[in-house]
């Protein structure tokens, strides 16, 4: 069962928008549920271009950070840049290298292996610092959490640069500069930015002060790291994706990525905000869950066509790989739920297998977190020790749950709907029992039941053209903007419904005066659907509206989200 919540109808504010901007009433609500019933901020929302990015030198640690910067290239130290090992973490690597080596020296990178180091500056990337001499090392989003690393760091006379946008703990390691807009001392107006864009901003501030513009032409890295680390896409995050997006349209660039949309059957489309999250950052993120992501940077680095087509292959074969070993992992973490999982006890689904790969069970725990609508935490162990990645629902904060779980765990990180942890084995028992202490203090019953937020309802009828194309201006879609959803009542088929590939649903649906194609992706799956459909002759739809081109022309589809009988 799922909830649905529709949104209130102003007339008046939404009149004023309209009137204001010449938008249609359906357009002008949408930008009022997204917080922009302000006209300035609407404008800026839909036309907003680079000009209305923030100079990079408000964040708090940048002035120190490129100062230090300068004086490594003047001076011709060996810089290390320590990465991470997702999408974001790799564009930012590869972005920052780009710079430095427009600026006259070439930068060494580290990326540790997800597998044996897990998240953070890793020891093992201390280790590389020292072992070539660097002089100055640059994170690039993570190391906000590393105090010891720094500390070690320090110790050998190695200055330590912290870009970073993950959840900031009291204390802040020991860094000859920070750059992290969640720092309670920055006031930098934006605190949405990924760690790719936080990485920019520092780019850009180079670039600045060294009178070039090398920064910009890698914009479309920023996107990439940012739709795949599901940054809300809002603010300066928005204005970087679209630009982005721009770059990938008219052909990018960056011959790994031009690779990357060839090998992945990208060819002869647009990718946009959904191909991104969906076909060309999986791929990406593909080669740090099975073994080392160096390859994915040398992908983005490369200048050779030849090397690009062979390492966008070995990602397309990594992610068959990848997909294989999910779909083994969710399978054995659905019989374990069934075995030892309470739901009346139990508001956070917490399971760990000796066997479990850990590079695929972050996107397992999404999975089921989505299935049973409730927090989920997976832990694969070895040898005592096991590591762990969350993911959470709308009123469950799980770095901060974590935080009061401090006491049992070894390490922990993230935000509020992420998180990746280490905890000793036999710490397992006591660590369920306390996260789940927590949740029932902060969830109740309908916390657990999941929500379905409608932008507006709407007749059928009014669905045309017009209305598709105003929704197209919301683009790019994503966290914190998603595509808008609308609900129709009383409906009825036109056409029996057809099942697709044992998975999907597709019928004709009418209100009496309008046809349109609707498709249920996964609804076949779901044993309601189809029954439900041919049990009650009216019905209500909740669902996102969009062009299918066929053959040169456009006709408006439903992409549905959820059905009830009409009541």
């Amino acid at each position: 069962m799922k909830r649905w919540s529709v949104r209130q109808f102003d007339a008046k504010e939404n009149q004023l928008l309209s009137d204001a901007l010449g938008v249609s009433p359906i357009l002008a609500q949408l930008l009022i549920n997204r917080g922009l019933g302000n006209i300035d901020s609407a404008k800026t929302f839909l036309s907003g271009d680079i000009h209305e990015l923030y100079n990079p030198f408000l964040m708090e640690g940048v002035h120190e950070a490129v100062s230090r910067i300068k004086r490594a290239i003047e001076k011709k130290e060996k810089i290390l840049i320590h990465g991470d090992y997702d999408v974001d973490g790799i564009t930012a690597t590869a972005i920052l290298v780009f710079t430095l080596r427009s600026l006259g020296i070439e930068p060494h990178y580290y990326i540790p292996d997800r597998l044996t180091e897990g998240y953070g500056l890793s020891e093992g990337g201390v280790k590389e610092a020292i072992k070539i001499g660097a002089a100055l090392v640059v994170t690039v989003d993570c190391g906000i959490s590393s105090h010891e690393e720094v500390k070690a760091l320090n110790a050998h006379n190695i200055d330590v640069i912290i870009t970073d946008h993950h959840e900031v703990s009291k204390v802040l390691p020991p860094a000859h500069s920070i750059i992290n807009p969640l720092r309670k001392d920055c006031a930098y107006p934006d605190k949405n930015l990924s760690g790719v864009g936080i990485a920019f901003k520092l780019c850009e501030a180079l670039c600045s002060v060294s009178h070039a513009d090398e920064v910009w032409r890698h914009v479309d890295l920023v996107s990439l790291g940012t739709v795949s680390d599901v940054a809300p896409l809002i603010g300066e995050n928005r204005i970087l994706v679209k630009e982005g997006l721009k770059s990938l349209k008219n052909g990018s660039s960056n011959k790994g990525i031009k690779a990357l949309i060839d090998a992945s059957g990208l060819k002869n489309k647009e990718p946009g905000s959904f191909e991104i999250g969906f076909i060309l950052g999986p791929r990406i993120n593909a080669a740090g869950r099975l073994g080392t992501a160096g390859v994915a940077v040398e992908l983005l680095l490369t200048q050779d066509e030849e090397k690009a087509q062979e390492l966008a292959k070995r990602l397309n074969q990594a992610n068959r790989e990848r997909q294989k070993i999910e779909g083994s992992t969710l399978k054995q973490a659905m019989s374990k739920i069934d075995r030892d999982v309470n739901f009346k006890d139990h508001k956070v689904i917490v399971l760990h297998n000796e066997d479990w790969h850990a590079g695929v069970i972050g996107i397992v725990a999404s999975r089921i977190s989505d299935r049973f609508y409730r927090p989920t935490i997976l832990i694969s162990t070895k040898a005592g020790m096991g590591r762990g990645s969350g993911r959470s629902i709308e009123n469950f904060h799980l770095f901060e749950a974590l935080a009061g779980c401090e006491g049992v765990l070894q390490g922990y990180g993230g935000h509020k709907y992420a998180c990746g942890l280490t905890i000793l084995e036999k710490n397992l028992p006591e660590f369920n029992k306390v996260i789940n202490q927590i949740a029932d203090g902060v969830l109740v019953a309908d916390d657990l039941i999941p929500r379905i937020d409608i932008d507006m309802e709407i007749s059928l009828s009014s669905l045309d053209h017009g209305v598709v194309e105003e929704v197209a201006r919301l683009e790019p879609f994503g966290q914190s903007n998603r595509m808008p959803l609308f609900c129709s009542r009383n409906l009825k088929l036109a056409s029996s419904p057809r099942v697709i590939k044992g998975e999907h649903i597709k019928f004709q649906v009418t209100d009496g005066n309008k046809d349109f194609e609707a498709i249920g992706f996964g609804l076949a799956r779901n044993t309601d659907a189809e029954p439900l459909l041919k049990r009650y002759p009216r019905f209500d739809l909740a669902y996102t509206v969009s062009f299918n081109t066929w053959q040169g022309l456009n006709t408006i589809q439903l992409k549905i989200e959820d059905i009830v009988p009409s009541s």
